[in-house]
């Protein structure tokens, strides 16, 4: 018995939700065998699980006294685990635990046996008895209340200066272009921070951005490990400890990357629902705002969903969905609302950032532009134009495109034409440009016999030779 129990110890989560769905009385639903499972695979899962026993006793019917019921069953369970130690607990268990498994068992055939033979035979809620509700929004149409929100951004865009400007509106009020209208009342903020540290970056950017420091938290991933031996993950009880202390408005975490268990991988939809699942229950039982910053991957051309690492998952939890990039052309960046649940999208944010100092250290903050309905798809599919139309900058633009062609030569009317479109000069420029890298050595003209007969000029890279690049293929 020893031995199946350790083949087949009942710790996903699949098999906990299984197992509660078949008790039928307080006796099971509060047992030491319940808390057994409750406790298996990670300890630290506990408060999540236990939180699904409360909602099978809700859903039982199990109101009086489940409060109390709750804390003692909580309370018994550890008690007994300390007491015993865990692998007496599980020898005691074993008999348990075999009875459980042909009882799941039994309970699932009879499932399947009932929906063969009356598939349509159960009653779906009525929408008619469903009251309506509003959503409460931390910031109105962006980031609402009880959910998870998602901020992507390449490394050094700047989302953390960004977000500067949100825990300044969070915790004083501070409205901006980015804020135009005051919220409701202002909260505190509790940050996960993965990156940055204190004292050498958050607390300079907090106050120049206008941030209330009295109501600013932080929590580190190294400071927890030096302290624990640990690192610190969402499902574990210690988060969820700080969240339930702190009770704050907005909890920001990040990145992402820094708070997932060991193992998680991100391109498994399964293994990153678990990891995420815990915040948002958080999120609802203490009604704050969560929103988890992750770097986008490195994939050229790709928009939307597909820059979130590898997995939909992370998109489909978040209810409200945020990009930030670089315009190719004027260099500003863009914050695009990618996703929106409970509203329509926001317009998309234009800024810049600009150098501060605070106490005479150097950081920086974000300043609003203006509004676009650009999206970041658009950003990122729109080639860029080169806009320059000075005589050196034309040189360049002609090094760049020979350079980038697969000869490094070309036509001299086809490049003639490729660097007036891009440059927006004119045939004389060009053709001063052209003149002055020909002097300079750094070009030089060819003449061609093509395979119809006539001869054509070739402007090619000077270290480009007539056999070692065949510029008649091109």
């Amino acid at each position: 018995m020893q031995k199946n129990m350790t083949d087949r110890t009942p710790g996903s989560y699949d098999d906990f939700v299984a197992y509660l769905g078949t008790v039928r009385t307080e006796e099971e639903l509060f047992s030491r065998l319940t808390y057994w499972f409750a406790g298996q695979n990670r300890p630290e899962d506990v408060l999540s699980r236990s939180e699904l026993v409360e909602a099978r006793a809700k859903e039982l019917g199990f109101w009086q006294g489940l409060t109390f019921r709750m804390e003692r069953w909580l309370t018994d369970g550890k008690s007994e685990l300390e007491a015993v130690g865990r692998e007496e607990f599980r020898s005691r268990i074993a008999e348990d635990y075999a009875a459980y498994r042909e009882k799941a068992d039994a309970a699932r055939e009879r499932f399947r046996d009932r929906r063969r033979a009356a598939p349509l035979s159960f009653t779906p809620d009525c929408l008619e008895n469903v009251p309506i509700q509003n959503v409460s929004w931390l910031v109105e149409g962006l980031l609402p209340m009880g959910e998870v929100s998602l901020l992507g951004a390449d490394g050094g865009t700047g989302k953390g200066i960004w977000q500067a400007r949100l825990i300044a509106y969070v915790t004083a009020g501070r409205t901006s272009g980015f804020f135009p209208q005051p919220p409701e009342k202002t909260g505190s903020v509790l940050i996960f921070s993965g990156e940055d540290d204190p004292g050498k970056v958050l607390k300079a950017r907090l106050t120049a951005a206008g941030a209330d420091m009295s109501r600013v938290m932080v929590v580190t991933s190294d400071a927890y490990f030096a302290r624990t031996g640990s690192p610190l993950c969402i499902p574990d009880t210690s988060f969820a400890k700080y969240v339930g202390k702190a009770a704050p408005a907005l909890v920001i975490i990040d990145p992402l990357q820094s708070f997932l268990p060991a193992g998680v991988e991100m391109a498994s939809r399964n293994q990153m629902r678990s990891a995420l699942l815990p915040l948002k229950a958080l999120c609802a039982k203490h009604g704050c705002a969560a929103l988890i910053s992750m770097h986008t991957n490195k994939r050229a051309n790709v928009s939307g969903r597909a820059r979130l690492a590898d997995s939909s998952d992370i998109w489909d939890i978040a209810r409200s969905v945020l990009m930030m990039g670089r315009d190719k052309n004027s260099e500003k960046l863009y914050l695009s609302h990618e996703k929106s649940s409970y509203s329509a999208p926001a317009r998309t944010a234009l800024l810049h950032i600009e150098q501060a100092q605070v106490e005479g250290v150097k950081t920086a903050v974000a300043v609003f532009d203006s509004r676009t309905d650009k999206k970041d798809a658009d950003f990122v599919e729109e080639r860029r134009v080169r806009t320059a139309q000075t005589k050196e900058d034309t040189a360049q633009t002609i090094l760049d495109i020979l350079s980038e062609s697969k000869t490094a030569s070309m036509g001299s009317e086809e490049l003639c034409a490729e660097v007036l479109k891009q440059m927006n000069c004119s045939k004389r420029t060009f053709d001063n440009a052209r003149a002055e890298l020909k002097q300079a050595g750094k070009i030089k003209t060819v003449k061609l016999r093509e395979r119809d007969g006539r001869n054509k000029n070739y402007i090619m890279l000077s270290y480009c030779g007539e056999t070692s690049c065949d510029v008649r293929n091109i």
